[in-house]
C-alpha cells in the first residue's frame, strides 16, 4: 500500500468530492486543516480490508486472554464454591 496523500481540505473543498474519489481509489487521502489531520478518506475495499484485520486483532486478543485467564485460574463447581464459602462463614 502506497503511502497517504496529505491534502488541504481547502483544496479538497476546490477540486470538489469526485476527485477526493477518484485519489482515494488509489490511496488513503489524509485531509489537514493548519497541517493537522482532521479526517481520512479511503476506498471501500481499503475499509473493508483495515476493518478485517481490526476483528482479527480484536479475536486474537480475547483468545489470548481468555487462554491466559484459563491458565491461571482455578475453576470449581457450584458445589465446592458453596463449600468454600461456607467454610469461611
Amino acid at each position: 500500500m502506497s503511502s497517504p496523500l496529505r491534502m488541504p481540505a481547502t483544496m479538497a473543498t476546490k477540486k470538489g468530492a469526485g476527485y477526493l474519489a477518484a485519489q482515494a481509489t488509489d490511496r488513503t487521502v489524509v485531509l489537514t486543516n493548519h497541517g493537522k489531520p482532521t479526517a481520512v478518506v479511503m476506498s471501500p475495499e481499503n475499509f473493508d480490508d483495515l476493518e478485517r484485520s481490526l476483528r482479527q486483532a480484536a479475536n486474537s486478543m480475547i483468545r489470548g486472554v481468555t487462554r491466559l485467564v484459563a491458565e491461571r485460574s482455578t475453576f470449581h463447581t457450584a458445589d465446592e464454591a458453596r463449600e468454600r464459602l461456607h467454610a469461611r462463614g
